[in-house]
């Protein structure tokens, strides 16, 4: 009775959750706004004008420098951040041409409660099936349960863009990660000097302008932690062709859909362009493909079946061996008794 009601329990939490994360969306995309918006008001009226020079023209090119970098670090958040939210990541779209194509047999597949892996092969591509939407899906799609619908290539779901992350808004969603840890990196530049050097406590500022920095600082720090930490280990996803979900299985039990080399996996998710840096900057982008036919890295596997080829020839070989000698060992005791006959029989 205890584990049931500790079942209950937690899958009503996990329906609160979702229902937290579905109507909530705006909430946390306004906060998420609103800090931004107050770290950049905060940085560019206090704490630029602070740590500005014009003495000589060494300072004054520098500052124009500054100002540039500033305002397409900040271009590059509000752009990203607005097209990561904007960009629909993607739903399989089923038409007449696919629907033509899915084997006739499958409605009685699905209908078996047995058969939880159901499979159909669409347009050479090998789809399976949610039963959730009642649709097919194709592979790396994931029903969301939070958007109650199948996503493409489906990372997770955000609740700081309101939606989920997937195969069409999947490069906004990492350059806006980029693009904000190194504007936080460049404010914490910035600020702490003027923080802990003392100026900042001079009659010049109020004590609203003190708060206002003090605030952006601790806001950058705690940004640059986790959004540091998270946008690394999108990094890592990206470079090895993952997603988090295909994460979360064990590497033998998930496909590999890296390709030839850690800028090959990048360039796909970030694009390619007449220069190394085409794919950060902040322009509108479509990912190359549909988000249905993805790559398969089929190395390892050739590997792994190489090497059980090679066991099993070992082991066949060293079987013959053994064979081998257990018919000369016959043989050689077929020969000695002979040679005794025939001795005994020239003694008679």
């Amino acid at each position: 009775m205890s584990k049931f009601n500790i079942k209950g329990i937690v899958k009503r939490c996990d329906d609160y959750g979702k229902l937290v994360n579905r109507y909530c969306g705006p909430v946390f995309v306004g906060f998420a706004t609103s800090l931004i918006t107050l770290i950049a008001i905060t940085y560019f009226t206090i704490i630029f004008p602070a740590t500005s020079d014009f003495s000589n023209i060494f300072f004054i090119f520098n500052f124009f420098c500054d100002l540039s970098i500033s305002l397409f670090l900040t271009y590059g958040i509000y752009f990203n951040y607005i097209k990561a939210i904007i960009t629909k990541p993607g739903h399989p779209d089923l038409n007449s041409n696919l629907i033509n194509n899915i084997n006739n047999n499958i409605n009685n597949n699905i209908n078996n409660k047995n058969n939880k892996d159901t499979t159909m092969i669409i347009d050479n591509i090998k789809w399976s099936y949610c039963k959730k939407c009642s649709k097919p899906k194709p592979p790396r799609c994931h029903h969301c349960s939070v958007c109650d619908k199948c996503v493409l290539k489906m990372d997770h779901h955000c609740p700081w863009i309101g939606g989920c992350v997937g195969f069409y808004n999947y490069r906004y969603f990492f350059l806006f990660l980029s693009y904000l840890w190194v504007s936080v990196c460049y404010v914490l530049a910035h600020s702490l000097p003027l923080l802990f050097g003392g100026y900042l406590y001079s009659k010049k500022y109020t004590e609203m302008d003190r708060l206002l920095v003090i605030i952006s600082s601790i806001g950058s720090f705690i940004t640059f932690v986790a959004v540091g930490s998270f946008g690394g280990f999108h990094a890592y996803l990206i470079g090895s062709g993952q997603t988090s979900i295909e994460n979360l299985y064990p590497p033998k039990k998930r496909p590999n859909y890296s390709l030839d080399s850690i800028k090959d996996n990048f360039q796909i998710v970030l694009g390619k362009g007449d220069y190394w840096f085409s794919g950060l900057l902040p322009i509108n982008y479509t990912p190359v493909g549909n988000g249905c036919d993805f790559k398969l890295n089929t190395s390892n596997e050739n590997k792994e079946n190489k090497e059980n080829n090679d066991i099993k020839e070992s082991d066949n070989r060293h079987h013959n061996n053994n064979d081998e000698e257990d018919s000369i060992s016959e043989n050689d005791n077929l020969i000695n008794y002979d040679t005794d006959e025939y001795n005994r029989n020239n003694k008679q």
